[in-house]
């Protein structure tokens, strides 16, 4: 059996383990994960003072979310093997604000990756301690957030998590989940987890995966963050402290861990360049443009789903019905099975409802490359409406295309249209994060690449055929192929109790809010 075959099997046999002895319990040490290798960065905070290479520690006032504390570098301590956030009252306010407290951040960043720390949360109305990430140099929330742990401090018995993302403030949109496991989390430590990876981010409370949020359901960028730890005192999300508040109070960490993938499984090779209109400044050198007339087929800076800018298209104004937009094509062969996507927006400012204009995503295939649309060697085509004038405005939505391509086809043509009808109609609509590449069998989520989420969607249903020894021996056979990359394919199971082990895994979600638990539409913090 080869290496890459051994370790594959010997991480479903781990995952097995731990399904048929539980996980481990609240009070248990770090919760060890197959498949992340060694930490790439870990601080147990043994010295006698945190390390102010590794970690900022903040000294400032914080304005964000109605937050009344002052954060100053004597509210940070380490000591006994944890790290000590304390967050008392400043009689003479100081610092303009009636509270002090800590707040340290990581210098470093990272794109993706799990993120864990073991933390006892401190007990009080009014006190906010977060575990999150968040990027240094990118505007809120065009960047992201990520927030691994929030909790409310007159709320012992559960904590939340979120998603922020956005092309800019007024367009922020998140998603968050209260979890309850019936452990106090201000008794004692426990575990708080994120996995960040390409399309998907997953929520763990000692071990447990409570959410888990996949796009284009929700936008999930790779703008490297940092970890913020930090406790606030008082704010929209917390309330304010009372009478009952005890004061000092600490918000402890024991340590804190960061891995990133040792061989991690590649992105979705896309067969498309510059699928996110940003090469050269925008200038579109990747995409052939047509019925630019007006300067109306360009790349705009300041709306994307994600990076800096997206393809806007509307149209030229002219004395007739008129189609403008971009296109490229890429070099294909045999007939294989091709899915292209995107993402398309209408903003209220500039939008198209209501009127007859509309943006289309057209997969057309030909036998010559380079072939003028019509032409004899023209084989066909395949097209779906990217927004109209129904579409829902200010909301990212995303379109497909699932097409098998004619044996003949030496070329797959990718294009954006805008189709003006009448020019006199306004509007324009944003496209980003195109993606073109070759399905395969097994890759039942339509990702391009071969992996343990498609063995997920199998056993629940998700699959044409649920449960079917055909769709399961697929889904094998291609395990670990992506789009233009392949590592082994993993050998028959020799136990299927292997196989089931891992297809039964105990997964705990609890829906909704606590019913005092508020939502949350903020940033955590303005400028960390």
């Amino acid at each position: 059996m080869l290496r890459s075959q051994k370790i594959f099997w010997l991480i479903v046999g781990s995952v097995c383990a731990l399904a048929a002895l539980g996980w481990p319990s609240v009070h248990a040490g770090p919760v060890i994960v197959p498949g992340w290798g060694s930490p790439v960065f870990q601080d147990n905070f043994s010295g006698i003072a945190i390390n102010n290479s590794v970690w900022e520690v903040a000294n400032r006032a914080n304005e964000a979310n109605g937050e009344a504390q002052y954060y100053h570098p004597s509210q940070v301590s380490v000591g006994n093997d944890a790290l000590h956030l304390r967050a008392d009252i400043d009689p003479n306010y100081t610092y303009g604000k009636p509270y002090n407290s800590g707040l340290v951040r990581t210098w470093q960043e990272w794109s993706h990756g799990r993120f864990e720390v073991r933390a006892k949360l401190p007990h009080g109305q009014g006190f906010w301690p977060a575990i999150w990430l968040l990027p240094r140099h990118a505007n809120w929330p065009i960047g992201g957030e990520i927030d691994i742990m929030e909790a409310r401090g007159d709320l012992p018995y559960g904590v939340s998590s979120a998603l922020h993302w956005g092309w800019d403030y007024n367009s922020r949109q998140y998603r968050s989940e209260w979890h309850e496991s019936g452990a106090n989390f201000q008794a004692d430590f426990h575990d708080y987890a994120v996995e960040w990876e390409v399309g998907t981010v997953r929520f763990y409370v000692d071990g447990v995966e409570h959410m888990r949020l996949y796009e284009p359901d929700v936008g999930i960028p790779s703008t490297p963050k940092s970890l913020i730890l930090n406790l606030a005192v008082g704010g929209n999300y917390s309330g304010y402290p009372d009478a009952t508040t005890p004061f000092p109070a600490g918000f402890e960490i024991d340590y804190v861990r960061v891995w990133q993938r040792s061989d991690p499984s590649p992105p979705p090779v896309s067969m498309i360049s510059d699928a996110g209109f940003e090469d050269a400044g925008g200038a579109l050198n990747d995409w052939e443009v047509f019925g630019n007339s007006i300067n109306n087929v360009l790349s705009d800076y300041g709306t994307p789903l994600d990076g800096e800018r997206s393809l806007k298209l509307f149209g030229q104004f002219s004395s007739h019905n008129n189609a403008s937009g971009a296109y490229q094509s890429v070099a294909i062969t045999g007939g294989p099975h091709i899915i292209a996507g995107a993402h398309a927006l209408t903003r209220s400012e500039d939008s198209i409802v209501g009127t007859g204009n509309r943006a289309e995503m057209k997969l057309e295939f030909y036998s010559q490359f380079g072939a003028a649309h019509g032409s004899q060697y023209f084989l066909g085509e395949s097209f779906v409406t990217l927004a109209d004038g129904a579409s829902p405005e200010n909301a990212w939505s995303y379109i497909q295309i699932d097409e098998q391509a004619p044996l003949d086809a030496v070329e797959a043509r990718l294009a954006f249209v805008f189709i003006q009808p009448q020019t006199n109609d306004g509007g324009s609509v944003f496209i980003d994060s195109v993606t073109l590449f070759e399905n395969m069998a097994g890759d039942f989520d339509r990702d391009g690449d071969v992996d343990g989420r498609d063995l997920l969607l199998w056993q629940r249903g998700g699959s044409p055929s649920p449960f079917s020894s055909g769709d399961l021996s697929a889904w094998q056979g291609n395990y670990g192929l992506g789009s233009f990359g392949a590592t082994t394919a993993v050998p028959e199971p020799h136990c299927l109790a292997l196989l089931c082990g891992m297809i039964f895994l105990p997964r705990c979600r609890r829906g909704g809010k606590a019913a005092d638990q508020p939502n949350k539409d903020c940033p955590r913090l303005d400028s960390p």
